[in-house]
């Protein structure tokens, strides 16, 4: 089609789009409201009072682009239940005496009004006085009760602070057993003060203890009896009632996994005996399911698209091998296969056309299969876990193909604590050119810490790597794909024998905490911190393995790409001009030029050309702080701030921070859907904190440094900045927060 012809119907489109998104008129007289001014506010905020009120000022940027929506129109009857808001928001927040003296309406005779509102806020009314009543009806309890009131005399009072002080009585009464409990009050505002004068009347009832608990049964397959097992030791008749534990109840319930609803409630109250009864009301889900889909990934150093398949049983069949009568066995079988190159997609792609063979490409897969049996030789909190996982990689130091096996018990004596000890197997085929090109260096054994393939299959290429690990997790995260409150401790512990270039026993130690804490207008404001570190010893001189160190970058450290902040490799990875790291004015700028070493006569220098390969380290530390802000109810605005080391030695108190600690800011978007927060993340590492990457067994081969950002734009020249030689700025794309 010709561009004569596309023009008109660009133009078309154009139009269709402006009138299908402007916002209509609601009535052909209809005035735009273009301001919107508060004269004498000055103990509040606008955005406070704007935000709880209907009328608005249009957004400057519908007031240019109109098609967007977003147009305020005035109404005169919404205006005046406005002005009543504008009063009780004032009051809501203590200033009683706030009125509104006067409300100017400017017609412009454009089609627009400005709206212009004059108050006087007055002075707020503190608290002068609070009784709490009916609490004498529960003298060992009344002390802690008055300590959790949040009123304080001669401070501002606030109504959401009034009501939070009775749902916080409610609450603690129902923990104690009052589970019909109720808190009534009054609050009397002296406005010539001004002051309040308030009371809470607490009606306690009578303190119940949990009776029976009943389980109708809805489903074919999972009986009463079992789920109320499952429940009981949240809810021991005799023991005082509390709205946690049923709580607790239900998540136990749901953990079973085989249920797609499940609502644990008080039933009719026996108050002869002072019971009170328990139902739980748990609807079973399909007992199997299929799951398949896609997807890709990829930063500046792998990109990859794969396929995945799930299939689970939840009750395959064969738990009453391990206890009688038991049931909800689970089978769970995975499988993906996908296609990853390196470094990256144009630069796979440059290097395909221009003939050189220095790429690398390949099929990637992992398939596994998981055997749960719950409640196994009859124990209530105790699962039996048995997996197996066969897998090929290809990373930029290695490539392998592995068979990990585990068996293991899963303990979870509370819902939000799980302590896992397992036993494990795992053996690694590895190949560790970097390159598939003949007679090319490869990262030297010594390097990797593995045995690498001379004889495929046969006993001296495997890297074995057998151990004992149990990790230990405690979450009181409210949410576990985005967290706002809460907190999530773990650790892990591994210890066991690899055969790398010679048998070495080693341990392994990775704790780690993370804290989130959500504040401000519909906890629209979130503070989240992460501290994970890790320590790798291997005894008797031999190398740990490179599938057992710490690699960071990516999600856990934002200002490098995926397994980036490690210790490096060198290696040859053909012959050609060597790089230089040096501006030359005029050469950046002619077309077809190469940046490279010359010689006397003005020509490229030829050589070994190499580069540098991550190859983990013995030590890790990963700091980081985000402040994430809710712009609108799918699109959140995050700030953060990421250190990290990794180092060749374990971790302790000769690790050297000043070259070793690197940090990166950065801001990223989140786009919130139903499988959890699509997540964007732009970082910059400093370049001034840290040094040089560090490199291992390093050879000859000459290599550019990235100082610049992307497509090293920016490029300074220097090689000694932090992190050499990679680039400064990183971007990552994944679904979920990074912690």
């Amino acid at each position: 089609m010709s561009p004569s012809r596309l023009a008109p119907l660009a133009v078309a489109a154009l139009l269709a789009l402006t009138v299908g998104c402007a916002t209509p008129k609601p009535a052909p007289d209809s005035l735009r409201v273009d301001a919107l001014q508060f004269e004498g506010m000055k103990a509040l905020k606008e955005a406070d009072v704007t935000s709880r009120i209907v009328t608005n000022a249009t957004p400057w940027l519908s007031k240019t682009f109109p098609f967007l929506g977003g147009t305020e129109w005035f109404d005169v009857n919404t205006w005046q239940a406005d002005l009543r808001r504008i009063a009780r928001v004032y009051e809501s927040r203590g200033y009683y005496q706030a009125r509104v003296l006067d409300d100017l309406i400017t017609d412009t005779g454009k089609g627009t009004v400005t709206l212009k509102v004059t108050l006087t806020e007055g002075a707020p009314a503190r608290l002068r006085s609070l009784a709490l009543n009916g609490l004498a009806a529960v003298p060992n309890l009344e002390p802690a009760l008055r300590a959790k009131v949040p009123l304080k005399l001669g401070v501002v009072f606030l109504e959401d602070t009034w009501a939070e002080a009775k749902a916080v009585l409610t609450q603690q009464l129902h923990e104690a057993g009052f589970a019909e409990a109720k808190v009534e009050g009054e609050a009397v505002v002296d406005l010539d003060t001004p002051a309040v004068d308030a009371r809470l009347d607490v009606d306690p009832g009578v303190r119940f203890r949990f009776g029976p608990v009943y389980a109708p049964v809805m489903g074919q397959v999972v009986p009463s009896k079992l789920i109320i097992d499952v429940a009981q030791p949240e809810l021991p008749r005799g023991a005082w009632y509390s709205d946690s534990a049923l709580a607790e109840a239900q998540a136990r319930v749901f953990q079973m996994g085989v249920f797609g609803a499940v609502k644990v409630n008080r039933g009719i109250p026996d108050r002869e005996r002072q019971e009170l009864p328990i139902i739980i009301d748990a609807r079973e889900a399909p007992l199997r399911s299929l799951r398949w889909g896609g997807g890709a990934g990829g930063d500046l150093i792998r990109n990859e698209a794969r396929l995945f398949i799930e299939y689970t049983d939840r009750n395959l069949g064969f738990a009453r091998i391990f206890s009688r009568g038991a049931l909800l066995d689970k089978l769970t079988l995975k499988g993906k296969a996908g296609y990853a190159v390196l470094p990256n997609l144009p630069d796979f792609i440059n290097r395909v056309v221009a003939g050189n063979e220095s790429v690398r490409h390949g099929f990637v897969f992992d398939t596994s299969a998981q055997y749960e049996v719950p409640r196994v030789f009859n124990t209530r909190t105790v699962s039996l876990l048995v997996a197996l996982g066969v897998n090929r990689t290809l990373d930029a130091a290695f490539d392998y193909g592995a068979t990990e096996g585990k068996l293991g018990f899963l303990w979870r004596p509370r819902v939000d604590l799980s302590v896992y000890p397992s036993l494990n197997l795992n053996g690694y085929l590895l190949q560790s050119p970097v390159v598939q090109m003949a007679g090319v260096s490869a990262a030297p054994s010594a390097a990797v810490g593995c045995p690498t393939v001379v004889a495929p299959l046969g006993f001296e290429d495997l890297c074995v790597v057998s151990f004992f690990d149990v990790t230990a997790e405690w979450d009181r995260r409210d949410n576990k794909l985005e967290p706002k409150s809460g907190f999530f401790l773990s650790a892990a512990a591994q210890a066991g024998l690899s055969r790398t270039t010679q048998l070495t026993p080693f341990v392994k130690f990775v704790p780690e905490a993370r804290a989130y804490w959500s504040f401000g207008a519909d906890r629209q404001f979130t503070l989240a911190g992460k501290v994970r570190a890790g320590t790798l010893v291997g005894f008797g001189g031999g190398e740990t393995p490179i599938v057992a160190r710490f690699f960071s970058g990516g999600s856990n450290m934002r200002g490098f790409n995926q397994r980036r902040l490690s210790p490096m490799a060198v290696v040859q990875t053909g012959v050609g001009p060597l790089p230089s790291n040096e501006l030359a004015a005029g050469l950046l700028g002619r077309t077809g030029e190469v940046l490279c070493q010359r010689d006397a006569l003005g020509d490229c220098v030829i050589g070994p050309l190499g580069a540098t390969v991550p190859i983990g380290g013995n030590g890790l530390l990963e700091v980081s702080l985000e402040f994430r802000v809710e712009l609108t109810d799918s699109i959140v605005l995050a700030l953060f701030f990421d250190n990290g080391l990794v180092t060749a030695e374990p971790l302790g108190a000769n690790t050297d921070l000043l070259n070793a600690f690197y940090s990166a800011v950065g801001v990223g978007l989140r786009y919130r859907t139903p499988l959890g927060p699509i997540r964007g993340d732009f970082a910059f590492r400093l370049p001034f904190v840290g040094g040089p990457l560090l490199q291992k067994n390093p050879l000859d081969p000459a290599y550019a440094s990235q100082s610049g950002c992307f497509f090293n734009l920016g490029h300074s020249g220097a090689v000694d900045y932090s992190g050499a030689p990679d680039n400064l700025c990183t971007f990552h794309l994944s679904i979920g927060e990074a912690f």
